[in-house]
């Protein structure tokens, strides 16, 4: 399709209507959105992919905590669109008493 609105756009260049018409810089102007709006028209292949953040991870076992103080390591995560990010969140706590 390229190819063929290039050759149509070179020719009317080069012949004698193109070189003197006032009509030449419009004539190209709608070929190249054409152009444009063809390659608009065609869906995108990107996807968004899941991105896991680690970076605030302070413990991943229990045995990593103060055993004395009772402490366990609790997990948590909050998720930021767009994207999405998912960032992963730990700690040492005390658990309530139920």
């Amino acid at each position: 399709m390229k190819k063929n609105i290039r050759s149509k756009i070179s020719g009317f260049l080069t012949s004698e209507e193109g070189r003197v018409s006032t009509k030449a810089p419009l004539a190209l102007g709608v070929a190249t959105g054409s152009v444009l709006l063809a390659q608009a028209m065609v869906p995108s292949p990107a996807q968004a992919e899941i991105v896991w953040d680690f970076s605030n991870v302070t413990c991943l076992w229990n045995w990593q905590c103060d055993d004395d103080a009772g402490e366990v390591c609790a997990f948590w995560d909050f998720t930021h669109q767009p994207g999405p990010t998912i960032e992963v969140h730990s700690a040492c706590i005390i658990p309530p008493d139920d």
